[in-house]
């Protein structure tokens, strides 16, 4: 597997994560938006620099980059220190397709290995203190996502 770098014009300049804390989860909440829609949505409706994420995954599995291994903007209070990965879809309605979950399985092995984290620093949007939103979907069960991650590493 591979990541895929975009050419997305971002409206400021990137600054470096900090220590790795977390990977944090989420879904678009969109059925079929592509991380360029993604990246002009984020841009043009919200007034980001562009893309929040670090990294985007397509329906065919495909992996974006977006903002890479610099701060993000898809968790308020943990961007500085965590890796959001979004799956395109609305995990409300439906589950990630299989070729999505093995690149999610693949991405969160890749960045759990770069920065030495663990399958219990996996976390869902809506595990963190504040957010109100059922992001990444109320279809998936985070502890069953740490526990195929773990299963994946070995």
């Amino acid at each position: 597997m591979k990541i895929i770098q975009t050419n997305f014009h971002f409206l400021e300049p990137f600054e470096p994560l900090e220590k790795v804390q977390n990977i944090i989860v989420h879904h678009s909440s969109r059925k079929n938006m592509t991380a360029e829609q993604c990246h002009e949505f984020h841009q043009h409706k919200r007034g980001w620099s562009g893309i929040g994420y670090n990294y985007f995954i397509e329906k065919n599995g495909d992996i974006m980059e977006g903002r890479g291994q610099h701060v993000g903007a898809h968790a308020y209070g943990h961007n500085r220190s965590s890796i959001g990965i979004c799956m395109t879809g609305d995990f409300d309605l439906e589950m990630p397709t299989n070729e999505q979950w093995t690149s999610f399985l693949w991405l969160s092995g890749y960045m759990m290995k770069l920065h030495d984290l663990h399958p219990h620093q996996v976390l869902g949007h809506r595990e963190l203190e504040g957010v109100k939103k059922s992001c990444p979907g109320l279809l998936i069960n985070l502890h069953e996502v740490r526990s195929q991650v773990m299963e994946y590493l070995q």
